[in-house]
């Protein structure tokens, strides 16, 4: 909860963060980066949530296109980054990798992956630092090139091979000792599961594992509430939370292994916190920088959790309160305003509503000036 005059970061935590950064640069943390990488990963776990299927046709069309900003293929310069932050970080975190494994076979999708990823590893592979370095996209790399790994990893080029496989084991080596600066809530539990992924996935990987599901664990107590929600209060950002779970969980599949209890557990509550934040049209209420996602989306999220439950109604951590009769649904947010630290667009929406009645939304809000552009419906665009 927030915190009464609370402005984000102090200006000691802001130059302990600047500083922790800089420190990436250094020869010291170069040398700590440096080791054997493996051949070969121990498994191939499989992504349990199914990508967009217009995004991924685009990438074999020649187009990468997120939240209403688009680039050819050509035209991406990992270098030279002249997009928005959503746009980025969907790049970044190879996400797209789920939309074009969604379309495409392997050999389809192939040649378009390993396009992208030998300009991503030109311009970041070894230059430690930036966005392409935060250690909330090093988890969600970790996690979407392990999953994915036969778009990225069929080619018959060994250099080309080694260097994915170096960067991977760099990436985790840098988490190792970044995971726990990330913000709290999804970015720093994002940042744990690339940590425990790496070592469950890479040879020799048990100490790392052990290491990394105890900084998961804390992750996960110091980022959910409660009741299952995330402490930033955005619906959007606990949908990321449970897709990465539920991702981690296959991971622990692929190795015919078990989560810990404290990840079961956190999927257990976060479904129904987020469940308590949709509407009958089947997609979020808008709170704390977030959109309402997509109806496909959230529904393979929900089916990928493999949590079946009914939506949290009374949620005192949370903060949202959930009415619903025959198909009328009200949501409403009850709670103080999130710690600005920890969300990006947050906003002071204390007793706001949103209001619907079946697929119909009556009141709605904006979701904060950084929710993003999303695609208008038909309706609107046909006049």
């Amino acid at each position: 909860m927030r915190v009464g005059g609370d402005k984000g970061l102090s200006l000691a935590e802001r130059l302990s963060e600047r500083f922790h950064k800089l420190t990436w640069r250094t020869p010291i943390h170069t040398m700590r980066l440096k080791g054997r990488y493996p051949l070969k990963l121990i498994a191939v776990p499989d992504d349990p949530v199914i990508g967009d299927v217009a995004r991924g046709q685009a990438l074999l069309d020649g187009r990468v296109g997120f939240r209403g900003e688009a680039r050819d293929l050509a035209a991406i310069d990992f270098a030279r980054p002249d997009w928005g932050v959503p746009f980025g970080a969907y790049l970044h975190s190879f996400a797209w990798l789920r939309d074009l494994s969604t379309v495409a076979t392997r050999a389809q999708g192939a040649p378009v992956a390993e396009a992208l990823m030998a300009r991503w590893l030109d311009a970041h592979a070894e230059k430690v630092g930036g966005v392409a370095w935060a250690p909330d996209h090093w988890g969600r790399r970790i996690l979407h090139w392990t999953a994915h790994a036969p778009l990225i990893l069929s080619s018959t080029d060994l250099v080309y091979r080694s260097r994915v496989l170096n960067a991977l084991a760099r990436g985790a080596r840098h988490l190792d000792r970044g995971a726990d600066k990330a913000t709290p809530g999804a970015a720093r539990i994002a940042a744990w599961c690339g940590v425990v992924t790496a070592g469950l996935l890479i040879p020799g990987g048990d100490p790392r594992r052990a290491f990394g599901e105890a900084g998961l664990a804390r992750a996960l107590a110091g980022g959910l509430t409660d009741d299952g929600g995330v402490v930033s209060r955005s619906p959007a950002m606990l949908l990321d939370v449970v897709a990465l779970l539920a991702g981690l969980r296959e991971v622990y599949a692929a190795r015919r292994e078990e989560p810990p209890s404290a990840v079961l557990a956190a999927l257990a509550r976060a479904v129904p916190a987020l469940l308590g934040a949709g509407h009958g049209d089947g997609m979020l209420s808008s709170w704390q920088g977030g959109g309402p996602s997509t109806r496909a989306h959230l529904a393979a999220v929900i089916e990928a959790s493999g949590v079946r439950t009914r939506p949290l109604r009374q949620s005192r951590d949370w903060g949202y309160q959930r009415l619903a009769a025959g198909q009328a649904v009200l949501v409403v947010d009850a709670a103080p305003p999130p710690i600005a630290r920890v969300v990006e667009g947050g906003c002071a929406s204390t007793l706001a509503f949103e209001f619907s009645d079946g697929a119909d939304r009556i009141v709605v809000n904006c979701g904060g000036a950084r929710a993003g552009v999303a695609p208008l419906p038909a309706s609107l665009t046909e006049g």
